[in-house]
C-alpha cells in the first residue's frame, strides 16, 4: 500500500512517501517561506526522486492540527483536493500523536509541546508499552502550569515539538535533569513521524481510527483570533 503524508501544521513543511509503513522518502523544509509557495513543488520533487506517480497512491494522510490555523487549512485543502482527484481515502491524524513517535522505544514519557502563541503551548503526554498511549491532554496550557504539574511527577520527560526551540533553557532551569531535550532534527515535525502515525491508523494494519474515511476536519483545540473577535462583536 503506497501513500503520501502532508504536514503543514507548523512553520515546517514535512512530506513523506511510504509503502506499508516503510518510509520511502521524505521532504523537510524550514526556510521561512509559506506553505502555499513550497508544498506542491516539494511534492513534485519528492515524487520524481522516488520514481513514483500520484496515480500509484492507495491513500493519503494529512496532519490536521493543532498548530498554525493557516497551515492546517493549507494542508487539509491540498490533501482533500488530491484525494478527490485520485479517488482514494484520506486519513486525518493529529500533530501531537504524530510527534509522539519521536520517543518511541524510550523509557521517558514523551511530552509534545507546540507553539500556540499567546503564551501557551499545545500539549499532550505519552508513554509506551506495546502501543503508544496518551496519558494526558491534548490541551492548550501555559508553560508555567505544565512545568509545575510535571514537577510533581517522578521520572524524566522527553520534550519534542516546535516549541522546544525557544524553551530549552526554560525547561532545563525549571525541571533540571527531568527535562530531556533531543537534537533539533529529532524534536521538529518530520514526514517520517507522520508516515508511522498514518500507517498505525490505516485499517488494513488492524488499527482503525475513527476518522479513517470521509471529510477530515481541522483540530484546533481553541478558537482562532478571527473567531474570538467575531464572538466579541456578537456579544456587544
Amino acid at each position: 500500500m503506497k501513500y503520501l503524508t502532508i504536514d503543514t501544521t507548523t512553520k515546517i513543511t514535512a512530506l513523506a512517501l511510504a509503502e506499508s509503513g516503510k518510509l520511502v522518502g521524505e521532504g523537510f523544509l524550514h526556510t521561512g517561506k509559506n506553505h502555499s509557495e513550497r508544498l506542491i513543488p516539494m511534492l513534485d520533487q519528492l515524487l520524481k526522486a522516488a520514481d513514483w506517480k500520484l496515480e500509484e497512491l492507495d491513500f493519503l494522510g494529512v496532519v490536521r492540527g493543532p498548530g498554525s490555523f493557516t497551515g492546517i487549512r493549507i494542508g487539509i485543502a491540498t490533501a482533500q483536493g488530491l484525494a478527490q482527484v485520485l479517488k482514494i481515502p484520506l486519513i486525518g491524524i493529529t500533530s501531537l500523536d504524530t510527534l509522539a513517535w519521536t520517543g518511541w522505544g524510550r523509557s521517558e514519557e514523551t511530552v509534545v509541546i507546540l507553539d500556540a502563541r499567546k503564551g501557551e503551548w499545545y500539549y499532550a503526554r505519552y508513554c509506551y508499552t506495546e502501543h503508544m498511549i496518551c496519558t494526558d491532554g491534548p490541551a492548550a496550557i501555559t508553560p508555567a502550569h505544565l512545568t509545575a504539574e510535571l514537577g510533581k511527577i517522578e521520572g524524566k520527560f522527553l520534550f519534542v515539538g516546535d516549541a522546544v526551540s525557544g524553551a530549552k533553557d526554560y525547561l532545563k532551569e525549571v525541571l533540571g535533569e527531568k527535562a530531556v531535550i533531543p537534537l533539533e532534527y529529532q524534536y521538529l515535525p518530520r514526514g517520517a513521524y507522520a508516515a508511522c502515525e498514518v500507517w498505525r491508523n490505516w485499517p488494513a494494519n488492524g488499527k482503525c481510527s475513527a476518522e479513517t474515511y470521509g471529510k477530515v476536519e481541522p483540530f484546533y483545540l481553541r478558537l482562532s483570533e478571527a473567531e474570538v473577535n467575531f464572538g466579541r462583536k456578537l456579544s456587544k
